[in-house]
Parts: structure tokens; C-alpha cells; sequence
């Protein structure tokens, strides 16, 4: 069922109005980060790119976790199936702190546990937070942090908190990344008719994250919010041939780094078939469920 459509809310203003105060910023500021990182590594290392910044942040919101656990110790955590490892790696590679790791045969870990990873961790998220539930998180692990800062064989200074005024943007990786994490690129094809359904979701849970999720409505100029049947489940989605190619553009320049670039470069190639409609075509048809198989192998649940 709806939850919030395109035909409630119309007009930009009025969903600003709605939902976020004014002084809502897209741009994110690692100054502070840059800083602590050319001092952790004595300016020996590159800093990594405000582009790849931006979608560690998005990645972060849907699959990372600031973890303080039952002794109180604190460690970030991204956890992913094996067989995406590759991501973990790759964040690994740009940051060049923290380790990953294999949990059992089919998860692994980017994790960062120690003091001086965790500080870098804090620099980079403080103040640069999409997700309401998020930031609500974040903002405990602060806390519990800076409690440990001044204590100990290493001491670090506090970090002041501050307080997150972002929103998403078609203008940088934030939704790409939040999008490899918990985005996905259906279709379906019907057995007895010749029907079909082309979508794009983006998925979250909490009322409290309703709001952002309601903004892509306003980036994107289609879409609709939707209630999952699970409690305070909702996703922004995208239905329908004509709706779909609103997406093209950021997703063309903005390439996601997951296995979902497949899926996506699949779904784009589906969609193209359907507006030549090949799909009318019984033989073409069956190629085409083919295909639809290996894009919706990425679709991951709501958490």
C-alpha cells in the first residue's frame, strides 16, 4: 500500500516543508578527517577521495554498524557474503586501515577495532550522516568513545558532536552507495499473459527514516513511498517503463561498485528490449526471463 505518492505530494516546497527544515545540506565535509588521517599516517598516505568518501558514508548507512558491545568496546563493522569480498577489499584498499576478515564459509568483515582506526571513524561520520536511525547509533558509539579517548596507554582527544544536516543528492556517490547496499533492479515477467514488472527499490527500516527515503521522490521526480508488511518497513519505489529511465542518469554517472552494476547494466538491457517490445515475441520472451534471473539475484530484503 502507498504510503506517501508523487500525486500527494507535488510540489517541492511543499514536501520540504513537510518533512526537513531549510538549512538541509547536501555536501559532505571531511575536513576534520583529512586532517586526523595526514597526522595518523604522517602524510604518507593519499587521501581518499571525497567521491569515494561520499559512498563509503551511503554504503555505511544501510550495510555498517557501530558496534558497542556487552564490556563496552567499541568496533565498526560492514558485513557482506564472500562472494561480495571484493568491496570489503576495495574499502580496505582506499582507507588503509582496519582488516578484513571471513566469518564462517559465507560472510566476511571490514572491521575497525583499534583506537586510532575507531578516532578516524568518528572524524568521518561525525557531522556527515544521512539516516536518522543512523545518526542515532553513531551518536552513542560517539559517546562511549570519547569516554575511552582520555583513558588508557593511548590518549586521544574528544570529538565534539555535530549535529548531521545532510540530505541525498543526485550530485554526489551518497545514493550510489546507499544503493549498493540496499537498493536492487527488478523485473518480472508473468507465465500466462504477456505482462511484466520493471522496478527499482531502495528499502529501510524505521519510521524515522521516512522522510529521506520520501526526498528521492523529489530527486528523481517519480515514485512512491511503500508500507512493507512487516512493521516500520518502507521502500521508495520506482514502477514502470516510462518512470524507470529517471534513474539513468545518475546510475550512469555515478557506477555503483558492487555486484549490483551487473544487475543494473541487465535491468537497463531488459528495459530496452520491453520499449522494442521483444517481449511480445515467445521466443525473445524466454531470453528475457533468462536475463531478469540474474538481475534479480541481487535483490536484498529489507532489514
Amino acid at each position: 500500500t502507498p504510503f506517501i505518492t508523487t500525486s500527494v505530494l507535488t510540489h517541492k516546497k511543499q514536501l520540504n516543508t513537510l518533512v526537513f527544515p531549510e538549512d538541509k545540506s547536501e555536501l559532505f565535509d571531511f575536513s576534520f578527517f583529512y586532517k586526523k588521517y595526514n597526522e595518523y599516517f604522517n602524510n604518507s598516505k593519499p587521501l581518499p577521495e571525497y567521491e569515494f568518501l561520499t559512498w563509503f558514508i551511503g554504503f555505511s548507512e544501510g550495510d555498517g554498524s557501530f558496534v558497542i558491545n556487552n564490556r563496552n568496546e567499541l568496533s565498526f563493522v560492514i558485513t557482506q557474503s564472500t562472494e561480495d569480498e571484493q568491496v570489503l577489499k576495495l574499502i580496505l584498499d582506499k582507507l588503509n586501515f582496519g582488516r578484513v576478515i571471513k566469518q564462517g564459509k559465507r560472510t566476511s568483515r571490514y572491521i575497525v577495532e583499534d583506537k586510532k582506526g575507531l578516532e578516524l571513524i568518528n572524524y568521518l561520520f561525525n557531522g556527515n550522516i544521512v539516516l536518522p536511525s543512523k545518526q542515532q547509533s553513531f551518536n552513542k558509539f560517539l559517546q562511549v568513545f570519547n569516554q575511552k579517548a582520555i583513558k588508557g596507554k593511548i590518549l586521544l582527544d574528544e570529538i565534539k558532536p555535530i549535529n548531521s544536516n545532510k540530505l541525498p543528492s543526485l550530485s554526489n556517490n551518497w545514493l550510489v552507495g546507499f544503493t549498493d547496499s540496499e537498493g536492487c533492479f527488478t523485473v518480472s515477467f508473468l507465465s500466462n499473459s504477456n505482462a511484466f514488472r520493471l522496478r527499482f527499490l531502495v528499502s529501510q527500516k524505521g519510521d524515522i527514516n521516512v522522510p529521506v527515503l520520501s526526498h528521492f521522490i523529489l530527486l528523481f521526480k517519480t515514485g512512491a513511498i511503500e508500507a512493507h508488511s512487516k512493521k516500520s518497513n518502507y521502500s521508495y519505489v520506482i514502477t514502470g517503463t516510462k518512470a524507470c529511465f529517471n534513474v539513468y542518469d545518475y546510475f550512469d554517472n555515478y557506477p555503483l561498485k558492487t555486484k549490483k552494476l551487473r544487475s543494473y547494466l541487465l535491468w537497463k538491457e531488459i528495459h530496452k528490449h520491453i520499449m522494442n517490445k521483444d517481449h511480445l515475441n515467445p521466443e525473445l520472451r524466454q531470453n528475457l526471463v533468462k536475463m531478469a534471473t540474474e538481475v534479480n539475484s541481487t535483490k536484498r530484503k529489507s532489514k
